[in-house]
């Protein structure tokens, strides 16, 4: 049966590139992805997010069937998201704007991430059609992981708020589930656990050495590759602390943000330059993702020291390059690395991540077990398995009696 989907996300567009800034990651390519996959199903997806730059066209057609649609609510500047919220009712009636206008009749509504819920809830409830929501991140859950970091008391709010408004919330692991069926008081008939995808056609191993000359990198020289946002929260200052503490030699390669007026990318900086490792570590800024295959097939081993992740996409990623993965024992990480096997799960400090680092570049026969078991490990998260269970809750939502028809 074919749909027609609006999906929200305000506060950063899938058409940004991930790791550029704080708010464009997974989430950014996770939409991305599923709409491409979900309309080769026949599927008609828009996208909305917020307009912030006047050049931006008002509608990108990504391929037949998805479009990326930006909606002017605020300041056509990049704002922090905890300032978005007060411009959600603008959003919400720019939206449905547009949506009279193109005398579009949308089936369902998807939203990604707690402030595009808000909004999606006004306008499911207007067009009285479903509503299914993916927080990819719950504030609760984060705070959890990281007490002295505390959560906005609104987000928490909205949050709880949204697990009983919406019709599904999809969780990328059992683990993300049971958390917010413990923590959050939701309700189990609500929550459906889909994981998280990769496109299994991109990333793929390179040969080493090749892929570390087009990099221009040491040959010679084991590399420990980060990749992602360089938030706190995702702990690249624990990688550089874990390499002042190895043993063993090893080039540093920070995948992410960007090289000039990063403000965390310059306080990294700063504390290679403290610890003395400043010659080994090499800031790269954020790639386009159709070289990150080349990043992951040159490293030996990829870390990802985040205080929590609900799935952990750049692990995906590694992995899917056959390359093992040193993760922190938190989160969707411990679905998607299996200890032992694929990776290593080791607690969130330096010293445990040196010492589990340190031993897959010295034991040459685990590395290499790990290295053989890695690709195969992450198989069933192609985007195309993903994209099928996420069309299986559409149906379903809809066959449950909503009108197809909009208010």
């Amino acid at each position: 049966m074919s749909y027609t989907v609006a999906m929200l996300c305000i506060h950063t567009s899938p058409l940004d590139t991930p790791g550029k800034t704080k708010d464009a990651g997974g989430m950014n390519v996770y939409i991305q992805e599923l709409a491409r996959e979900l309309a080769l199903q026949d599927i008609k997806v828009d996208i909305y997010t917020r307009r912030t730059d006047a050049q931006t066209p008002l509608v990108v057609s990504v391929q037949p069937n998805v479009r990326v649609i930006h909606i002017k609510a605020g300041p056509l500047a990049p704002l922090p998201k905890d300032e978005l919220y007060q411009y959600t009712p603008t959003f919400a009636r720019h939206v449905d704007e547009f949506r009279r206008r193109e005398g579009i009749h949308y089936d369902i509504i998807h939203s990604h991430y707690w402030i595009s819920g808000v909004t999606a809830m006004r306008l499911a409830c207007h067009w009285g059609i479903p509503h299914i929501t993916m927080f990819h991140t719950m504030g609760r859950l984060k705070q959890t992981a990281n007490p002295d970091a505390p959560e906005p008391p609104l987000r928490l709010e909205m949050e709880q708020r949204l697990l009983h408004h919406v019709d599904r919330v999809i969780t990328a692991t059992n683990d993300e589930k049971n958390q917010i069926l413990r923590c959050c008081s939701a309700t189990t008939g609500r929550v459906a656990t889909i994981p998280c995808g990769v496109d299994l056609q991109l990333f793929t191993a390179h040969e080493k050495h090749e892929a570390r000359r087009r990099l221009e990198l040491d040959p010679h020289t084991p590399v420990v590759l980060f990749a992602g946002r360089l938030d706190p929260f995702k702990g690249p200052d624990q990688l550089l602390q874990a390499a002042a503490l190895m043993r063993q030699p090893a080039q540093i390669v920070i995948v992410g943000g960007k090289l000039c007026g990063d403000k965390d990318l310059q306080q990294l900086r700063q504390l290679a330059h403290t610890l003395g490792i400043e010659q080994r570590v090499s800031f790269v800024g954020a790639q386009p993702r159709g070289k990150m295959p080349l990043f992951y097939s040159a490293a030996d081993v990829t870390v990802v020291p985040s205080y929590h992740e609900t799935f952990g996409l750049a692990a995906v990623e590694s992995l899917a390059c056959g390359t093992p993965v040193v993760a922190t024992r938190a989160g969707g990480l411990m679905t998607v690395v299996q200890h032992g096997v694929s990776g290593l799960l080791v607690p969130r400090w330096p010293g445990a991540f040196a010492e589990r680092i340190d031993l897959l570049l010295r034991d040459k026969e685990l590395h290499a077990r790990m290295s053989a078991n890695a690709r195969r490990s992450v198989e069933q998260f192609g985007w195309h398995c993903v994209a099928l269970q996420v069309s299986a809750v559409y149906e379903e939502l809809v066959s449950d009696g909503y009108s197809l028809v909009a208010l």
